[in-house]
């Protein structure tokens, strides 16, 4: 047919099916498979299927991953798994060698992570996992829960997980500091963290909020999000989220973060309340900023 130009289009259907799953997932995942795979590769050869495996018995493991990672991503002709002869059990011989920095073993969550990177490896080659095999992995992790669980109750592993949670009083004292500091970027990492707090909501979503999501009513301030990790698709009625003022600690009051914010910064048009292209790694180092000032260690 005339009149299209097809290379655009079939890159738009391409981008349209990619989009079942955001860029960072996608990297994770794709990380996680490439070090299976790697693994595969020295230690269950014949599952995978020629040529893949050549001139590789030279690399070291870390050369091997950055090999198979550049194949998948820039070749999708040849499969890196002989998928059909691949069991449950060689997924879960190769997690239980995994092992933190610590030598420790991984969380529920971690284990949880690598099973859906599992998952997008067989998408991402057209090959549908068989009921079996999602029977099978489902009455392993089931094992490995109960494992975990064992192990924590016994002493053997810690009993919290994850990242402890930050307690009002030191986040009252941070936005003291913050608010007190003369850095125009302090101002910056106020504001988010205040907005943040108040929300209750991801970093991303933070710092995906624009001027256009944000509108005065009555005495609140409010806050639309069309797009969050719990709701990709955008289904869920679009409510807004409320701010208020808080006069009587001014150092928490989002209202006033805001305004030191947009009296302090520039804006480059893009409508975003906070633009930039890495706008987590300028916070993370005004954090480490913060925290390192002598008076703030010594508090």
């Amino acid at each position: 047919m005339e009149g299209y130009d097809w290379e655009t289009l079939e890159q738009t259907v391409r981008e349209i099916r990619d989009n079942t799953i955001i860029a960072r997932s996608r990297a994770t995942y794709q990380n996680s498979y490439c070090r299976f795979l790697a693994w595969i590769v020295r230690n269950k050869p014949h599952l995978t299927p020629p040529p893949f495996p050549e001139s590789t018995t030279e690399y070291t493991m870390q050369q091997l991953r950055a090999c198979i990672k550049q194949h998948v991503t820039q070749d999708r002709s040849i499969a890196p798994l002989s998928f059909d002869a691949f069991v449950a059990a060689d997924f879960v011989t190769w997690l239980v060698t995994l092992k933190r920095k610590d030598d420790g073993s991984l969380s529920y969550s971690a284990l949880n992570t690598h099973r859906a990177g599992l998952f997008n490896l067989f998408r991402d080659y057209g090959h549908t996992m068989s009921k079996s095999l999602e029977s099978e992995l489902t009455n392993y992790f089931k094992g490995l829960k109960n494992k975990i669980a064992k192990s924590a109750a016994n002493g053997e592993s810690a009993v919290k997980t994850g990242k402890d949670p930050l307690m009002f009083d030191l986040y009252s004292f941070l936005c003291d500091k913050m608010m007190a500091h003369s850095s125009k970027e302090m101002a910056f990492a106020h504001a988010y963290m205040v907005i943040a707090w108040n929300l209750m909501c991801r970093s991303s979503n933070a710092f995906g909020i624009r001027h256009s999501h944000m509108e005065w009513r009555g005495d609140a301030l409010q806050i639309y999000f069309a797009h969050m990790k719990n709701d990709q698709g955008g289904d869920r009625p679009c409510d807004p989220r409320h701010i208020y003022a808080n006069p009587l600690q001014p150092s928490i009051c989002p209202i006033l973060a805001l305004g030191l914010y947009w009296a302090s910064s520039n804006f480059d048009g893009s409508d975003l309340l906070f633009p930039g292209s890495n706008q987590y790694e300028r916070f993370r180092k005004c954090w480490l900023r913060l925290l390192r000032e002598e008076d703030v260690q010594l508090s």
